[in-house]
Formats: structure tokens, sequence, C-alpha cells
């Protein structure tokens, strides 16, 4: 046994641990867990993986981390045994564990991974010979026909197959220089492996940004590597919130580090980005002639063709982008307070950009100006009702213009005065009638703004 695992033999229940997983679970995972991997394990580490599995969430901040003993009184282990589950895991490749540092204390990164592929498996040397020493010969053999596929040989036949091009249409433009997205998209999952570090925002997410090429061009301004990787959260906020590049963030830290420390300035960096932000999108719309394409998601059902392309939009943009295109169609513009609020509530971690974007639509549509505090206040009514979606998002709305309507309806049914009426009764009805009027004109406009929407088709500009 190694020194640094005779260290860890005592794990302090007071010790805080976070989950991340490094995979997505299938059924075919589960499959291949339970058939190849269950004889190599003993029963608690079993339990210990599935368990884990089922605690994992991508969307809880680091702060939220439980203690070890919850974990403990989860799986009904003490620490000794939980420690000895847990290395048996990582001997089988499927959890590694990593010691972390913040402002609350000590704590360990549980990061998952799912089995392997069944050809990846049996190719796995140590794993397949460990296997064969648990199951009999017969059985190991049977496991392995189990998962290979069948061999049928199609060499000698003529292939009519129909080609991609053959069925479906793309612009020779497109072709030969795909989307800006397609390249963003791809940069992402071309490493499969997980950056270990674990921050306030999904290790996933600060993975997909390239901080080696950053930090190689703030280096030529003498900054500080650890001045980068101590501030990550705050710069990939920045960047994920206004779209920048790396060679943005670069140049704009480059400019906003305080001499006499040469440490980053935080407020500085905020009002430049703000301002680089608004020099690369001037609030100038330009007019299109161009025909609105309608873009109907396959997945969603029961949405009016208005909303559909409501979808389409909060999928598509940023929150910066989407405020400011929202702001143009009212003839108005973003204040730098309202991108500021909109900042924060993106960092908050609490509702994903599209869900946002909904958000921001309906603030907007009855109100002039985002405020904190407004933002505030329909954000923590969204997170009671559990919207996590922008689709669940507006079957709420929908829900909530029809539910004062149905109970106004109940109570016209029960009032029945009889006898003379007041003339204080027949003023506040009449009063009453204006105010239902305004309400009623209001909601045409709303209506009208939200059909302004199809007019035109939603293009970030790049």
């Amino acid at each position: 046994m190694t020194q640094s695992m005779k260290a860890d033999l005592a794990i302090d229940p007071q010790l805080g641990y976070f989950l991340v997983r490094a995979d997505h679970w299938s059924d075919l995972k589960q499959r291949v867990l339970t058939k190849l991997y269950q004889p190599l394990l003993d029963p608690n580490a079993f339990t210990l993986y599935l368990t884990l599995w089922s605690e994992v969430d991508d969307h809880q901040l680091i702060s939220q981390r439980s203690a070890h003993f919850r974990l403990f009184d989860l799986v009904g282990l003490d620490a000794p045994t939980f420690l000895h589950a847990r290395q048996e895991l990582e001997a089988c490749g499927l959890m590694k564990t990593f010691k972390q540092h913040d402002t609350l204390g000590d704590y360990l990164i549980y990061q998952l991974f799912a089995p392997l592929a069944p050809a990846k498996f049996f190719q796995e040397e140590i794993l397949a010979t460990f296997l064969l020493e648990k199951v009999s010969r017969a059985k190991f053999m049977a496991l392995q026909r189990e998962f290979q596929l069948p061999d049928v040989s199609v060499h000698a036949n003529q292939e009519i197959t129909a080609g991609f091009l053959d069925v479906f249409h793309l612009s020779t433009s497109a072709l030969l220089t795909p989307p800006a997205e397609v390249h963003a998209g791809a940069a992402k999952f071309k490493d499969n492996q997980p950056t270990a570090y674990v921050g306030e925002i999904s290790p996933a997410e600060l993975a997909s940004f390239d901080w080696e090429t950053l930090i190689a061009l703030v280096g030529r301004q003498q900054i500080e590597e650890s001045e980068i990787l101590t501030h990550k959260n705050d710069i990939y906020g920045l960047q994920k919130f206004y779209g920048f590049t790396v060679t943005d963030i670069a140049r704009l830290i480059g400019r906003s580090i305080n001499l006499e420390t040469n440490k980053i300035n935080f407020n500085m960096l905020e009002e430049r980005a703000l301002a680089l932000y608004k020099q690369l999108n001037p609030t100038e719309s330009k007019p299109t002639n161009e025909p609105a394409e309608s873009v109907k998601p396959a997945s969603v059902q029961g949405f009016s063709e208005i909303q559909l392309d409501l979808l389409k939009r909060a999928n598509e943009l940023t929150p910066a982008d989407f405020l400011r295109e929202t702001k143009q169609r009212q003839q108005s513009y973003a204040a730098e307070n309202e991108y500021r609020n909109v900042k924060k509530l993106q960092q908050r971690g609490v509702l994903n950009d599209a869900t946002i974007n909904i958000m921001l639509n309906t603030v907007l549509s009855s109100y002039t100006t985002l405020t904190q505090a407004l933002i505030d206040t329909f954000a923590q009514d969204w997170l009671k009702q559990g919207i996590k979606t922008p689709e669940a998002a507006l079957k709420y709305l929908a829900q909530k213009q029809t539910a004062p309507l149905k109970q106004q309806h109940r109570s016209q049914k029960r009032q029945q005065p009889a006898g003379v009426t007041p003339n204080w009764f027949k003023k506040g009805t009449q009063d009453a009638a204006a105010n239902q009027t305004t309400d009623s004109k209001q909601r045409q406009q709303i209506a009208q703004k939200l059909a302004n929407l199809n007019k035109t088709s939603q293009q970030r500009g790049e």
C-alpha cells in the first residue's frame, strides 16, 4: 500500500465532497456494469458506484457540497469500508479522486466514469484477465459472445445505400465553410477527458475554454499564470456572457491590470468588456429584406408559430445578444446596469441561458427597465415552480394568463347583487371595467410585439 493510501485511511466525516461526471449514462452501460464489472467488485463498491451516479448533479455549486458523513449514512458504510470500496472503483477506472481547497476548507472531488464499451473492456488485458479469474472459463466465453456483434460479411454484395447529399440539401458555402457554431461545438467535444479543476462553474464548461492560449497571451505582458488560474470562474463568466474570443479576453485583461500590484482590476475589466461588446454590436439595427425562416423543433409540441420563433431565438442567442436585440425591437437600448444585472443572474447558474432569455422577453414585455429587483422576483418565482427549460417557462406563463380569467369568471357567477345599487358601487365597477380594458390593450400590445418576431430571421452576427 502506498504512503498516500495509508494517509487517507481515516476520512474525516466532516470533510466535504463534490461529484463530477465525465460521461453519459445509458442502458448499455448499466448492462456492462452488471455483467462485466460486478464480478470484479465487492457488493459495497458496487452499491457505492450506483449511489454516486444517482447523487451527481451537474448544476450543483461547489459551495453547496455535502460532508462525507451524509454519504456514509447513505450507503451504510463506515469510513474504512467506504475507503476500500472507493479504491476498488478507482482501481477499475470507474472513478478518480482529487484533493482541493477553497475558502470553505479542504474537500475531495469524485469524478465518475462510465464503464468501458464491451469491445474496449475485453481489449484491456488486466480487466479481462481479472474477470476470467473471477468467473469460470465457460462464463467468460459466454460473456464475450453476449457482447460480440454478429459477424456478417456484406463485401460481396452490391451496396445501394443513399448518401447524405442524395437525400438532404446543404448549400455549397455551408459545406465548404461550416458555421462558427459547428466549429465551436466540435472544439467542446474534441477532448473526452474533462479537466480535474472544479469551480463554481461546472468543470465541463471550464474545460471548453482555451486556458493554455490565454495564459500564453497574457504572459507576454508579464501577467502571472496564477492570476488567471485563481480567477477562472470570473474570466469564463465574462467570456460566456459576451461571447468574446480568447484574444479578446487576453486584450481586455492586459488593459485592466493594476500596475502597482500587477493584479487584475475586475471593476475595470467589467467596464472595458461592456465597452468592447457595444463596439462590436452597435445599437443601430440593420434592416433586412430576407424572408423569415420558420423553424419548428421536432421535439416541441403544442406551441404556436410565435412561441416557436421565440424559442428559436432563446436557444440561439446569448443573454447579452438577446437583451440587445429585444431592446432594439422596442426602439430602445440596453443600459449598462441592465447588462450587469443579467450577467449576475447568468453567473448564479440557477437557470440556463435559453430560460433566462424567455425571462428577459417576459419582463421587457411589461417593464421598460431590467432592474435587479425585477430579475430576482421573476427568477425566484420560476425556481419555486421548478422551471428549468424555456419550454416549461412558456407553459407556465400561459397558465398564469388563463388562471385569473377563469377565477374572474367564477366570481362573476357568484355575484348576484339585489336591490338598489349605490352610486359608490357603480363608480367602483366602472373603474374596474376601465382597468380591465387597459389590461386588455396591454396584452394586445404584447401580442403584437411577439408577432413582430416572425418578420425577420434571427441570426447572431459574428
